[in-house]
């Protein structure tokens, strides 16, 4: 077992009451490692303890246990600063172990995939096909047998193979050291967070163990609903072992309250909702550059098979139909999928002029955009089913909350959920159609040109429910629920 404590922070926190009690918070992600996960979990080791409850952070060695299986899943961006601002935390690293068998192993050279890209994956799926299109033609040299032997292997892959996630190798590791700093450091309860799954089942088998109460808190439900959505044969697998580990959790967090009433639904688990949130800290000298057009800004990661950029793209094509050079400027920063957007924009001409695209920003840079931008574009997503609701929500929502500019989301959140954020915050609108999106940008384009900025209504006792200082009040209190029924 390595520990290795944060370092000083060259700028101390307010004073706050000595915390009385201790968490285990289990996180695969942590700084120095800064997507966002991490940064969710850095944050609850700030602000925790101002609730009382003093964590000590489980995960792994993101300086040397990156695996091929963490560059494929997450952009590996090192901010050590980060440590800096948690400079009382104790980060207990456990180390990892990439997942492998005799049965994955063959399973992989059969052409099951594992560590495959989409694009591997859709060409693995077409070599297949026309392997066993050969064979049936009787020109396939004998593949058919190994496309078949490949497929039983499929059926049964969940128990040798990549569940509930690709990270299930750090499980054995993560939970002996767990163990081992419940009794060394006193803990009190146990906290992890999803995403990767795997993080609740560390703390699942750390919570059977050391008999503690743990807190599940989702901020995504990755496994624990996607297998229930795919193949029928793997689900009574998948439900059957995500009970068995959920059946040991005392109480439950989710991001919204539709992710909620699922947890409580399937697992019979109460809890209470706690967002991501936003950090008041996090407020970087940002003055606007001198600009001749409207900025509309995005920032992070951009999926177009579950969002719509072709409304805004659109909707940019009409506004700037008639005008000799775009009156808007649209920033696109760090989307993973620039080629692909750039090629949806060749059907839109006058909106490819609007459009530019950057690199990846560091986080406070991303913050910089934010705040130097006239307003902000959100891209809703549009899996939510009308009847389970809103099962998840950006988390860059809440910065945008933070930077205190005017919010463009599209389409409507089938949820719901997200368009009343905005309503109930004051911070922005949400639209369905291009004609919508267009008639919106050009309201706020005639309002910048004449004077200078967008009106913005936010209303900040709204906005302030989602500080991140609140939602680890709100964690804290689950925290609390949970040791009173374990003390009871």
């Amino acid at each position: 077992m390595s520990r290795a404590r944060a370092r000083t922070s060259h700028r101390p926190l307010p004073e706050a009451p000595a915390p009385s009690r201790k968490v285990l918070l289990v996180s695969y992600t942590f700084p120095p490692q800064y997507d966002v996960s991490a940064r969710r979990t850095a944050k609850l080791c700030k602000y925790l303890p101002r609730a009382g409850w003093q964590p000590i952070v489980l995960t792994k060695d993101w300086t040397r246990d990156v695996a091929p299986e963490d560059a494929r899943a997450y952009t590996v961006v090192p901010h050590p600063e980060a440590l800096e601002a948690i400079p009382d935390v104790h980060v207990v690293r456990a180390p990892y172990r990439s997942h492998d068998n005799a049965l994955r192993r063959l399973h992989r050279r059969l052409g099951g995939v594992y560590e495959h890209s989409s694009r591997d994956l859709s060409a693995i799926n077409n070599g297949a096909h026309q392997a066993g299109g050969a064979t049936r033609n009787g020109t396939g040299n004998g593949r058919f047998p190994r496309t078949l032997a490949r497929r039983a292997l499929s059926l049964f892959s969940p128990v040798f193979g990549d569940f509930p996630d690709a990270f299930r190798g750090w499980i054995a590791p993560a939970v002996r050291t767990g163990v081992d700093v419940v009794r060394q450091e006193g803990i009190d309860a146990i906290c992890s967070v999803c995403p990767p799954s795997t993080a609740h089942v560390v703390a699942s088998e750390i919570a059977r163990r050391t008999g503690l109460p743990w807190v599940a808190q989702f901020d995504d439900l990755y496994s624990f609903h996607l297998e229930r959505q795919r193949r029928a044969i793997w689900r009574p697998y998948a439900d059957y072992m995500h009970r068995r580990w959920m059946g040991l959790a005392t109480l439950a967090g989710a991001i919204t309250p539709a992710m909620l009433r699922y947890v409580q639904s399937t697992y019979a688990l109460d809890g209470d909702v706690v967002v991501v949130g936003f950090d008041p800290d996090d407020q970087p000298h940002a003055p606007a550059p001198a600009r001749d057009r409207f900025r509309l800004a995005y920032t992070g990661s951009v999926y177009p098979g579950d969002q719509r950029p072709d409304i805004l793209f659109e909707a940019i094509e009409r506004l700037c139909a008639n005008a000799a050079s775009p009156p808007i400027e649209v920033v696109f920063a760090g989307t993973g999928c620039d080629v692909e957007l750039r090629a949806m924009l060749t059907a839109f001409p006058n909106a490819e002029r609007a459009c530019v695209f950057v690199d990846r920003l560091s986080p406070p840079e991303a913050l910089r955009l934010q705040r130097q931008a006239d307003a902000l574009l959100l891209l809703n997503c549009t899996n939510p089913s009308r009847e389970e609701g809103t099962l998840s929500y950006p988390a860059k929502a809440f910065e945008y909350l933070n930077a205190r500019r005017p919010i463009l989301a599209l389409p409507r959140d089938p949820g719901g959920w997200g368009d009343q954020l905005l309503e109930h915050t004051g911070t922005g609108i949400t639209v369905d159609s291009a004609g919508d999106a267009a008639g919106a940008l050009e309201s706020w384009v005639a309002a910048w040109q004449t004077s200078g900025s967008v009106p913005y209504r936010g209303n900040g006792r709204e906005i302030a429910r989602y500080s991140q200082p609140r939602q680890a009040q709100a964690l804290a209190r689950l925290l609390d629920r949970a040791l009173t029924r374990y003390e009871a």
